[in-house]
């Protein structure tokens, strides 16, 4: 099943994705272009607004994790705080997502916790913004060979799944078989 999107650093590559071995959905997604400008006063005191390009472009969105569904929230939490700060390629079904992007946050909110303390449900918020530091080449090839793997050609049934094909129809086989014999 294809990811829905991947960030890949030199730590590795992390997923949003929705499977049966994995429930971190993206919601929430918002994007900008803002103008860089500054304001002069003109002689006649006239306000004169200069453009001086673009601002980085900026990137965020969401994540809810349940328990239920096998995600251990807390953990997953706290397993981006070493990705926190670093730069890397952001690919959203399988094509880049602008420029290089730094992950700048992963904030927790709506938290729900047992009577034990274990986190049961929490959204997760990520916000990116566009990065002026270089990326080993090494990280793009990590990037491409991840959604290389997810192509339509590398996925095949599983031994379980073969296993639970109805056989062929035997009367349908005969009757392709005969007609193949009398063309021939």
């Amino acid at each position: 099943m294809p990811k829905l999107a991947t960030f890949t650093t030199e730590l590795g590559t992390k997923t949003w994705e929705i499977s049966a071995d994995k429930i971190v959905d993206l919601k929430d997604f918002s994007t900008a272009y803002t103008a860089k400008t500054d304001d002069n006063e003109a002689v006649e005191g006239a306000t004169l607004t200069n453009e001086r390009g673009l601002e980085k472009q900026t990137v965020s969105f969401s994540s809810q994790l349940l328990a239920v569904f096998g995600v251990d929230v807390r953990a997953e939490f706290e397993s981006w705080k070493e990705w926190t700060g670093k730069t890397g390629v952001l690919k959203i079904g399988g094509k880049t997502f602008g420029p290089n992007l730094l992950l700048k946050s992963v904030s927790v909110s709506d938290i729900m916790m047992n009577n034990d303390g274990r986190w049961l449900a929490a959204a997760l918020s990520f916000e990116f913004e566009e990065s002026d530091e270089q990326i080993d080449a090494g990280i793009i090839s990590a990037a491409d060979a991840a959604n290389a793997a997810e192509s339509a050609a590398s996925i095949t049934a599983t031994t379980e799944e073969k296993a639970q094909r109805k056989p062929p129809n035997a009367a349908l086989t005969a009757a392709m078989n005969s007609k193949a014999g009398g063309a021939v």
